[in-house]
């Protein structure tokens, strides 16, 4: 009985968690170059085929030696690509395929898929939150007064003479990286991209993948289950007082 409580329990946890992921999702569906995190249903369906660790999951509660037997995928990001928008702004940079932006952070090293940049003071070029957009060399890239031009390899003009090299990594794994706060992702294993293979577009940002009608159905399911065992809890909450009343002394 006190098992069956803290099962209900930990679905409930469960069932919030997958609505936080959902709910961020949502917030971020207009986010530029933002990768959303798979669905509950979806995830399940990864670790149902062995496309990532069980133990990589999220165990929720035990009793005693008991197990709930509820467990949480991990936050699984999709990285498919977004749908591209027309903006014209010269400094608005959209990847076809696979690729990361290379950003210089306090923390170190970070990578993005969004290209919505700018020229700070001193005319070095970086993102919507200030951090230093970086060169192929590794450098945090400057660029002259003048027409800005990008070729589809990523190369830098200014009134038709080449100034650098968008710096672009691509990972082996992309489970590798880790999403962080400004549609940033962390990771170990970046590599530069063969040039040859670089498509990137002037002029077009890259929209949020998040699929809006889909998350809306699975927030709809959550909150069912979210319901269910709610009054499964009500109902193991009843069945024990009762028991207890039962072996009460009046």
């Amino acid at each position: 009985m006190i098992r069956g409580i803290y099962t209900a329990a930990a679905a409930l946890r469960a069932a919030a968690i997958h609505q936080g992921r959902l709910a961020q999702n949502l917030a971020n569906l207009e986010t530029t170059g933002f990768k959303q995190v798979l669905t509950a249903r979806e995830a399940y369906e990864l670790q149902r085929l062995g496309l990532h660790r069980l133990g990589d999951s999220v165990r929720l509660g035990t009793v005693g030696g008991l197990e709930s037997g509820l467990l949480v995928p991990p936050a699984i990001v999709d990285f498919s690509q977004g749908d591209m928008k027309v903006t014209e702004r010269p400094l608005d940079v959209a990847i076809e395929g696979p690729g990361f932006f290379r950003v210089q952070t306090p923390e170190g090293e970070r990578y993005t898929r969004d290209g919505s940049f700018h020229r700070d003071a001193q005319g070095r070029l970086v993102t919507g939150d200030g951090y230093f957009v970086l060169g192929d060399d590794g450098q945090p890239i400057t660029l002259p007064p003048g027409l800005l031009t990008i070729g589809r390899q990523g190369t830098l003009y200014v009134d038709g003479v080449q100034v650098g090299q968008l710096g672009l990594a691509t990972f082996p794994d992309l489970a590798a990286l880790v999403p962080e706060s400004g549609n940033l992702f962390r990771g170990e294993g970046a590599q530069p991209m063969d040039p040859a293979t670089i498509q990137v577009r002037q002029g077009y940002l890259e929209g949020s993948n998040v699929d809006e009608n889909a998350q809306v159905v699975e927030m709809m399911r959550i909150l069912r289950l979210y319901e269910a065992s709610q009054r499964s809890l009500q109902v193991q909450d009843n069945t024990l007082r009762e028991a207890l009343n039962v072996g009460s002394v009046t």
